[in-house]
């Protein structure tokens, strides 16, 4: 079973990257934080959240660790290589700067490392940090005792801050530098937090921990660690400030946690219809098509058009974007992630029996049943 809300929570966060990519100074200097931050930080906390639950399912459950291992990064392969060497591809034969230059820092998942040594900066750089963020976590999942993971898992935010401490006091471009994995492990830590602490006797997305009680907690913390994080957006310089330097993910990250907590479990009421809206989940399964390509088309625009007005290339841009993700998912990537199956788990355990969210009217705020994790 899929967690279909989810797939909006990804819509929602390619649209904010678009917006930002998009939207032009006027939008990006009035929009909170930052659509492409917002987006990617989104992002970021889904996969935390959803490899995690993966994994400890699979070391869990599989017949040996060696299988665990090969089940996890053929599965991952097959979803994310193919379509982004496909666009690196075009876009070298299409001559498209900068990857024109960059492309063997892009095809080794290096895009961030590039940037950190003054290397142009492009939208694969965060497709590097969780490229490597898959290197490294299964390590932690395998070898760290289950007593000690959320422990284990805390230390990733102390591992940031004190990154970020060490690339101020040593003069460094925090922007550049920041890109860079330990620069991003409270947002990433933030959905593997939620993943470790739903997680039961071998079944991921176990919620009966989250009693009305902490709903309501839970949901007051997430929606004051948002507004903190966009009064300090208002008050504190984008470049150079240090509230925001060391605050912002931690704000944000708590926020998104929530948020995905809410998506995976299934938010009923007024909002049900936004949440559960096939166009947006549509748009959520195909947004990793859209990251990989949006970025580059008024280039491509441009190369096979040339110049335009704004009005006349917009249109283009959007229905190329979308068309292409959408042809590229159909008859590309659904096809390829078909061979998933041949590294599916057996063993692995179905999800516990639903639990419902309920105000203290006793009137269900958010129910739904608890599958088991799907992948990014």
């Amino acid at each position: 079973m899929r967690m279909k809300q989810l797939d909006t929570l990804r819509a929602f966060a390619i649209l904010l990257v678009m917006v930002e990519h998009f939207g032009g100074k006027v939008v990006n200097d009035h929009f909170p934080i930052g659509a492409g931050a917002m987006g990617v930080g989104l992002f970021f906390t889904l996969s935390g959240f959803l490899i995690t639950g993966i994994l400890l399912q699979s070391f869990d459950t599989a017949q040996n660790k060696a299988q665990a291992w090969r089940d996890f990064y053929a599965r991952r392969l097959l979803r994310l290589v193919p379509p982004y060497y496909a666009v690196i591809a075009g876009l070298l034969l299409l001559g498209i700067a900068p990857v024109t230059q960059s492309w063997p820092w892009d095809l080794a998942y290096l895009t961030n490392v590039n940037i950190a040594r003054g290397g142009p900066e492009t939208v694969f750089w965060s497709l590097a940090v969780e490229e490597q963020f898959y290197l490294f976590w299964p390590f932690v999942i395998a070898f760290v005792p289950r007593r000690l993971l959320v422990q284990t898992i805390l230390a990733l935010a102390a591992v940031t801050l004190l990154f970020r401490l060490g690339v101020l006091l040593g003069g460094y471009n925090t922007r550049t530098v920041g890109r860079l994995l330990p620069g991003n492990l409270i947002l990433l830590g933030a959905g593997c937090l939620l993943a470790a602490v739903s997680y039961r006797s071998g079944r991921a997305n176990c919620f009966d921990w989250y009693t009305p009680t902490l709903h309501r907690w839970f949901t007051v913390a997430a929606l004051s660690a948002l507004s903190l994080a966009i009064l300090s957006w208002g008050l504190f310089p984008k470049e150079g400030g240090l509230v925001r330097y060391f605050t912002n993910d931690l704000l944000c990250g708590t926020f998104y946690a929530w948020l995905v907590l809410q998506g995976a479990i299934g938010v009923r009421g007024t909002l049900a219809p936004i949440l559960d809206s096939g166009v947006l989940q549509y748009i959520g399964r195909i947004s990793y098509g859209l990251y990989l390509v949006h970025n580059w088309m008024p280039d491509i625009v441009t190369k096979f058009f040339g110049p335009l007005p704004k009005y006349q290339a917009a249109p283009l841009v959007l229905a190329g974007t979308f068309g292409i993700c959408a042809l590229s998912w159909q008859f590309f990537e659904k096809p390829i992630m078909g061979f998933k199956r041949y590294f599916a788990n057996p063993n692995q355990k179905m999800p516990t029996e639903p639990h419902a969210i309920q105000t203290a009217s006793e009137k269900p705020l958010l129910t739904g049943q608890f599958p088991m994790g799907q992948e990014s």
